[in-house]
């Protein structure tokens, strides 16, 4: 498994706060006893109009077969809305295809997210990837989620 930690990974609120990162996404159990990020300090900044959220929830299945409710918290800078939209869009065809890792699809997350190209690829290496693979492989670590989430973690 990667042990890969993305430039952005717990830094997420100042480089927003900073106008460096134009959108961050979460993904934890509704249900959850731990904090995965600082929600409350970032609900402050869309209070002051500084950013936008949007929520959305979806079940998945656990390893034990359970399913299990999770929430996708995302905020973008004003005027980098449309970065909402665009990384639902790619989730939901995410999750449409063949299970398994998609290298062009997490490409495009992670641009959509600020990762600059070669922290990409770097993320693509360190799972012992190349460029060139741009089929469905199995995802090393057998969870794909988004920045951020600390009980399904991607960086």
């Amino acid at each position: 498994m990667s042990t890969f930690v993305g430039p952005h990974e717990g830094r997420e609120l100042q480089l927003m706060m900073a106008g460096e990162k134009p959108l961050s996404m979460f993904f934890e159990p509704v249900q959850s006893e731990f904090e995965c990020f600082p929600e409350e300090q970032f609900d402050v900044l869309v209070a002051e109009g500084r950013l936008v959220k949007n929520v959305s929830f979806e079940d998945i299945k656990a390893p034990d077969g359970n399913d299990v409710q999770m929430r996708r918290v995302a905020y973008a800078l004003p005027g980098e809305e449309w970065r909402i939209k665009a990384i639902l869009l790619v989730q939901d065809l995410y999750d449409s295809l063949v299970p398994g890792w998609r290298p062009d699809l997490d490409r495009v997350i992670g641009l959509l997210l600020g990762y600059q190209r070669e922290d990409i690829e770097d993320f693509v290496q360190s799972l012992g990837l190349h460029a060139a693979d741009e089929h469905t492989v199995p995802h090393p670590a057998a969870t794909r989620s988004v920045e951020g989430a600390k009980s399904v973690h991607r960086e």
